[in-house]
């Protein structure tokens, strides 16, 4: 076996000139998996720092809408009958 700097030479070229699309193609995904996951942590990271940091809601009410806050029903409130008898009648009834 014969190792020697131009043997060597010749191995690598053999191997480019069978893979060379192959290399190609593996080096411009790996070059654009890497862009993306850099752009999705930079943009990431920006979201993060643009945050405010104190999440409180400054919210006021008119007396208005207090009062029809207050007339809501609850759960544990009776439930008016529903009558059905009058409007519109099911076609589909025989």
């Amino acid at each position: 076996m014969n190792i020697s700097l131009a043997s060597i030479k010749l191995i690598i070229v053999r191997i480019l000139r069978r893979f060379h699309a192959i290399i190609f193609v593996l080096v411009v995904l790996g070059g654009l998996i890497y862009i993306v996951f850099n752009l999705n942590d930079i943009l990431s990271s920006s979201t993060q720092a643009v945050a405010p940091a104190g999440n409180t809601l400054n919210a006021t009410f008119d007396q208005k809408t207090i009062d029809r806050i207050e007339k809501l029903r609850t759960s544990t409130d009776k439930a008016s009958e529903l009558d059905l008898s009058t409007g519109r009648t099911n076609p589909f009834v025989e």
